[in-house]
C-alpha cells in the first residue's frame, strides 16, 4: 500500500512539473514578440476568416512566433467571435497579446493612395511624385532616401552600396499603393522590396559575375536614360561596359546622361544637351563627369527600369564601343547607329548634326 501511495506521489509530482514547464513556456511565449523590428505591415483578416487561418497567418509573415499559442491564448480569452475582419498595421516586436488586443478593436478606414514611379526619374523627381499624393512632403522622403546606409542590413542587394550613398538607382519604378498614414521610411521600403522582388524573379543575380550591384545598377540607370527604346539597351550596355576595358583608350563612358545629372536642377533636373555649351558640359565638376573621369561614376544617376537592369546585367554579346542617334523623321521611333569604328563613328556624328532640326 505504501509503494502504491509513494508511486501516486511521484507521478503526481512529475505531473505538476510537467504542467509548471508548459504553463512557463507558454506565458515565455505570450511575451516573446515574434522580432525586434518596430516597422509596422500591412496584416488583413478576411470576414468569416477561422481564428486557426489567422494564427497561420501570422505565424507565416513572421508576426507571431508560434501559430498554436496565438490560437490557444484566444479561446482561453474567449476572443474568436470578437476578432474585427479588416486590415491592421503590425509589427514583429508586437506581443501575441498587444496582437489580440488590436483584433478585438475594429480597424479604422484607411484611404488608399496610389501613386506611380516612371522609369528613369532621379530621387528628387521621385520625391516630388510622393509629395504629390499628400501622404508626406519631398523633404521628409528625401531624408530618409538619402541616408541608404540605415537600409543596408534588410536588403542584401544593398550590400555594395557605399556606407554614404543614397537610395539612388534603387527606387524601383512601379504603381504602388499605400495608406494616407505611411511613413517616409514605409514608402521607401515598399520600393526596396519591389526591386529585391524584380531583381530575384530576373536573371539578375547570377548574370552579375565579376560586377557588383552596386556597378550593374549604376550602369543601369545611365543605359535607362540614354536608351531610346527597350530593345537597344543591351547594345548601349556593351558599349558602355567595353568602354571600360583597358584596351579602349582613356577608359571612359562618355555618356551625357552623367553630364546632365551634373547639371541638372529644380524645374530642370535633365537639361538638354543641344542647348548647352562645349564648355559647360566639358567643365561640369565632380565625379559624375565621365568625359572627364575614367570608369564608372560613384553611383547611379536615376532608377532603372527592369530591361535596363537586364541590358547593365547580361549585355549584348557585340564589340561595339560607340553609338549615335539616327536622322529619323519627324514622329519616328529614335534609333542608335552603333559601330566599333572611330571613323565610322564620326561620320554617323556628322549625319546626325546634319539632321534637320
Amino acid at each position: 500500500m505504501r509503494r502504491l501511495i509513494r508511486a501516486l506521489l511521484i507521478v503526481a509530482t512529475i505531473g505538476a512539473l510537467v504542467v509548471a514547464c508548459v504553463a512557463t513556456l507558454f506565458l515565455r511565449e505570450l511575451t516573446q514578440p515574434a522580432g525586434e523590428s518596430n516597422i509596422a505591415q500591412d496584416f488583413t483578416i478576411a470576414p468569416s476568416e477561422s481564428l486557426a487561418v489567422i494564427s497561420s497567418n501570422l505565424e507565416s509573415e513572421g508576426l507571431v512566433r508560434r501559430a498554436i499559442v496565438f490560437r490557444v491564448f484566444a479561446d482561453l480569452r474567449n476572443a474568436e467571435t470578437d476578432l474585427y475582419p479588416g486590415t491592421y498595421k503590425i509589427s514583429p516586436n508586437m506581443t501575441i497579446n498587444q496582437i489580440l488586443e488590436m483584433f478585438r478593436v475594429a480597424p479604422e478606414v484607411q484611404t488608399a493612395v496610389r501613386f506611380t514611379v516612371p522609369e528613369g526619374l532621379r530621387i528628387e523627381e521621385i520625391a516630388a511624385v510622393i509629395e504629390s499624393t499628400g501622404v508626406v512632403s519631398a523633404d521628409d522622403f528625401l531624408a530618409v532616401a538619402r541616408d541608404g546606409s540605415q537600409f543596408k542590413a534588410d536588403y542584401s542587394f544593398l550590400s555594395s552600396l557605399p556606407d554614404s550613398a543614397t537610395l539612388e538607382g534603387y527606387l524601383f519604378p512601379d504603381t504602388y499603393e499605400i495608406f494616407s498614414d505611411a511613413t517616409s521610411e514605409e514608402i521607401i521600403r515598399k520600393m526596396l522590396d519591389t526591386f529585391a522582388i524584380r531583381w530575384a524573379d530576373s536573371p539578375l543575380s547570377s548574370a552579375t559575375t565579376g560586377r557588383s550591384v552596386h556597378e550593374v545598377v549604376t550602369l543601369a540607370s545611365i543605359v535607362q536614360r540614354e536608351a531610346s527604346n527597350n530593345e537597344e539597351m543591351p547594345r548601349i550596355a556593351a558599349a558602355f561596359w567595353n568602354r571600360l576595358k583597358p584596351e579602349f583608350a582613356g577608359n571612359q563612358l562618355g555618356a551625357d546622361p552623367t553630364i546632365q545629372y551634373i547639371l541638372g536642377e529644380s524645374g530642370n533636373w535633365w537639361p538638354k544637351l543641344d542647348q548647352l555649351t562645349v564648355e559647360q558640359i566639358n567643365s561640369a565638376a565632380g565625379p559624375y563627369n565621365t568625359r572627364v573621369n575614367p570608369g564608372l561614376p560613384p553611383g547611379p544617376i536615376s532608377a532603372p527600369g527592369l530591361f535596363a537592369l537586364q541590358a547593365a546585367a547580361s549585355p549584348a554579346a557585340e564589340d561595339v564601343t560607340y553609338f549615335v542617334t539616327k536622322c529619323v523623321a519627324a514622329g519616328e521611333r529614335p534609333t542608335h547607329n552603333f559601330t566599333n569604328d572611330y571613323s565610322e563613328f564620326l561620320q554617323f556624328q556628322e549625319e546626325f548634326l546634319a539632321c534637320p532640326k
